[in-house]
């Protein structure tokens, strides 16, 4: 009894990657035994695999918490509320939010457990040593390596060893120093002079160290030699010696992990006269602490803890790998410490959240004033942000909805309308404002669905359901966040496959409904194969076929069956031979239609007992493929049965198929199936995932809806069919060969229409586009309505122009595609350094 995947649900759930490490006894590509496949019942232990963090735990921010740790000597005269930072600090970190804890570095050095819930470490030292410069040099590493940043005042105060006998004192070893100064970008080189006749200053910004007077030598008459080793060292006042050679020397300073600020530079002493201080330390403070953001980078706030906004996350997060835009994850559990500033470091706001709780309006208000982009995906409880979200509270939540509909110009594609008239979704409790553009309703127009408004400078898009996934649209969450920014960005594959499973299949010469006149060998070989390969390469599609060659449960030794050859006319085995001689790409599928997996499911009841089993049905498909194509022909795709494969499955279909390079399951979808994304497997060199999207000959709303979110999303269209789909009346819908035919023929027509700049590619082709996009290194940056990104040269992406802006000028880069009826253009660059420049 055959046993496959029959459709792609409506019901989806968060991709599970798969991650594993060889387990024992395969011959490798090289014909080299290694420790690769184990030959025995023993099944593995799930703690043999390697286990690689999920895409949310890699970009969970940790916040640590609101505290400044300021810290003093009391060896320079100064107190827990007498000193430099609580005089010129103190005030303005609070007004930021934060809460200073003053530490006196001479009675100890903070035990780790000290900085437990430290956000900063600043110093404000007047003296060059302390008891155990190194002990505290140390110290510092380890709160930059924990994600503390460090701001250095004055002396950094570990230059030496203090003893109570000066004649005795010991500097610390260079080296070392640079150890810890390295981590803010400077080297210190010594060099010392104390003659402003030969001191200069090379650059200054008078935003941040002239504040309330003029840098001035001759009052400083301070010189120590630094060299900038961070390419990102934001540099605002620097140094030279008139009587050396070389660069001149950064003093004041700023990098990702913190800043430095030189002596002597800080300010003023004039006789008889109050200090002038140089240093605008709310500049200074706010850049270090809470810097603008110089790329496109996303925030995403979400609750791990809810099954809801886990499972929408977990797409999301795919989505911006796949698009390689930056991203950082805040979690419920760390909102108490969020800071206003922090959000100023991101381009946009993801709010993957059904509650507001601990979030404060005032934070997305200033946001959205200095010209935040913000996004809401899911419904819920906003009572508190809801004037951010440009709506209004309604007393009726939670009413279900019937149908929905988008207006044309949200979706990408060709004047394209989605619609669907049956699916119910649930609203949440905020109505649009009345400034608010809808964009997408229930089916009636009546109960909008997205909406999106001006707020300040910036711009907000809310969502008025959960429903992405039910409705095979996680595609959008990506399309959202490029629609709010002023132009969106993103990189995509541009790649598009036809899968065809099950083919060649076992063919039993036998008649059934709902075809009783012919035989399911003549209905394959004479009417479904000939249509089929007709329409699509009279389409120039490329398509790859997977044979199987058992629908049997054997699942142990020995692997009997012969059903590919059980037809009289052979016919298997001769289209078989026809795929081969004609060059079209033909994959593996399996011995059976067992999925490669230990566990038991609904559809695996015959699960593999042990790898050893599963490894010696791999090798019987091994000798009936040589057996049925001939030497030389070994597989270079695999197509999972009933999609699903586990980590030990892949280990066992690697090893004795070492030519398999691409596995394909599902990219989205629920219950036991494996979901991947499109890309390397996370331990075996050269294997790659390339999953499917959508499924079948039936051009319902549905699969119209996974095909804009393969699009939309990765820039991917990857769909599979089936040989038999007739003879199923679920599958099929009790429609005729005649008619489902008409309706492929449609699908492939709406995705050509819609995305023509997706090149359709054969399953060699989509794996050199996978390697080559793992090479690209992405950066997007947006200035004064121009774009620019950095990128190697034959990378594809899509490019969104919102709030009237239109391409003025560009270089480094070809247009591919524009659309004609939406702001989108689709480009590959030809250069490192690609500029686009928008007018209005």
């Amino acid at each position: 009894m055959k046993n496959k995947q029959k459709s792609l649900p409506g019901f989806f759930i968060l991709i599970i990657l798969l991650t594993f490490i060889p387990i024992a006894g395969c011959v490798s590509s090289s014909g080299k035994k290694d420790n690769t496949v184990q030959d025995s019942d023993k099944k593995p232990d799930p703690g043999e695999y390697s286990k690689k963090p999920s895409i949310i735990n890699t970009h969970l921010l940790d916040l640590h918490g609101k505290t400044v740790l300021a810290l003093y000597k009391s060896s320079d005269n100064q107190r827990e509320f007498e000193n430099e930072i609580y005089y010129h600090l103190d005030s303005l970190l609070q007004a930021r939010g934060m809460v200073v804890r003053y530490w006196d570095i001479d009675s100890g050095i903070p035990g780790d457990d000290a900085v437990q819930d430290i956000r900063v470490i600043i110093s404000w030292f007047r003296n060059p040593g302390m008891e155990d410069p190194e002990a505290y040099l140390d110290f510092l590493d380890r709160a930059i390596i924990a994600g503390r940043k460090v701001i250095i005042i004055d002396n950094l105060g570990a230059y030496l060893y203090h003893n109570q006998d000066p004649a005795r004192e010991e500097y610390v070893d260079p080296n070392r120093i640079n150890l810890t100064l390295s981590k803010l970008g400077l080297i210190y080189r010594g060099d010392w002079t104390d003659d402003p006749g030969i001191i200069e200053i090379a650059y200054k910004d008078p935003g941040y160290v002239e504040a309330n007077g003029k840098q001035d030598v001759q009052q400083s008459a301070f010189y120590y030699k630094f060299i900038q080793v961070d390419r990102d060292l934001k540099v605002y006042l620097s140094l030279r010696r008139k009587d050396r050679q070389g660069d001149p020397g950064p003093v004041i300073t700023i990098n990702k992990n913190g800043g430095f600020i030189f002596s002597r530079y800080i300010y003023h002493n004039r006789a008889g006269e109050s200090p002038v201080m140089l240093i605008n330390f709310e500049k200074f403070i706010d850049t270090a602490l809470f810097p603008n953001v110089t790329e496109e980078r996303l925030l995403l706030l979400t609750n791990i803890n809810n099954e809801i906004a886990k499972k929408n996350l977990s797409f999301i997060t795919g989505i911006l790998e796949d698009s390689r835009l930056k991203f950082d994850v805040i979690d419920y559990a760390r909102f108490d410490y969020l800071l206003a500033g922090d959000l100023n470091n991101y381009s946009c706001i993801g709010l993957v959240l059904n509650s507001d709780r601990k979030l404060k309006a005032e934070y997305f208000h200033a946001y959205l004033e200095n010209g935040g982009s913000l996004v809401s995906f899911l419904r819920g409880d906003f009572t508190g942000i809801a004037l951010c979200l440009a709506a209004t509270v309604v007393p009726e939540a939670n009413k279900s909805y019937t149908g929905y509909q988008f207006k044309p110009g949200f979706i990408m594609g060709e004047k394209l309308t989605v619609q669907n008239p049956e699916k119910v979704w649930t609203g949440g409790n905020l109505q649009p404002d009345k400034d608010a553009v809808v964009l997408a309703t229930d089916f009636s127009a009546r109960n909008p669905l997205l909406w999106t408004a001006k707020r300040g400078k910036g711009n907000v898009l809310v969502w008025n359901w959960n429903d992405f996934l039910e409705n095979g649209l996680p595609g959008l969450f990506l399309e959202s966040f490029l629609y709010v920014r002023p132009v969106g960005v993103a990189a995509t594959l541009g790649i598009a496959h036809i899968f065809i499973d099950d083919w060649p299949l076992p063919m039993y010469d036998t008649k059934k409904e709902p075809l009783p006149e012919i035989t399911d060998t003549e209905y394959y070989t004479n009417i479904w194969w000939p249509d089929v390969k007709s329409i699509l390469e009279s389409r120039n599609i490329p398509f790859s076929n997977y044979l199987i060659f058992n629908y049997n449960a054997i699942v142990a030794a020995p692997f009997t069956g012969s059903e590919f050859y059980i037809s009289e006319s052979q016919s298997p085995l001769k289209i078989t031979g026809q795929i081969i001689d004609q060059g079209l790409e033909l994959g593996f599928h399996g011995y059976n239609h067992m999925s490669l997996t230990m566990e038991k499911t609904a559809v695996n009841i015959n699960n593999w007992p042990s790898v050893h089993a599963m490894t010696g049905s791999l090798k019987e498909g091994r000798r009936n493929w040589l057996n049925s194509t001939g030497a030389g022909t070994l597989p270079f795709a695999y197509v999972a049965a009933n999609n699903i494969i586990s980590r030990e499955g892949i280990v066992a279909l690697t090893c004795v198929f070492p030519s398999i390079k691409i596995i394909s399951a599902l990219h989205w979808g629920s219950g036991e199936e494996t979901y991947t994304n499109f890309g390397p497997h996370e331990t075996i060199p050269d294997l790659y995932y390339f999953p499917r999207i959508s499924y079948g000959y039936q051009f319902k709303p549905q699969l119209a809806s996974l095909l804009i979110s393969g699009a939309s999303g990765p820039g991917v269209i990857s769909h599979f069919i089936h040989p038999d789909d007739v003879y199923d009346p679920y599958r099929s819908d009790n429609k005729t060969w005649k008619e489902l035919k008409q309706e492929f023929i449609q699908i492939l027509d709406f995705s050509r229409a819609n995305y023509p700049w997706i090149k359709w590619v054969n399953i060699r082709e989509a794996y050199q586009r996978l390697v080559k996009q793992e090479t690209y290194n992405y950066t997007f940056r947006l200035s004064d309505n121009t774009l620019h990104i950095t990128v190697n040269p034959g990378a594809v992406f899509r490019v969104r122009p919102n709030q009237g802006l239109r391409l003025r000028k560009y270089s480094g880069a070809e247009i591919i595609y524009q659309y004609k009826n939406m702001p989108m253009l689709i480009l590959q660059a030809n250069s490192h350094q690609v500029t686009l420049e928008f007018t209005k």
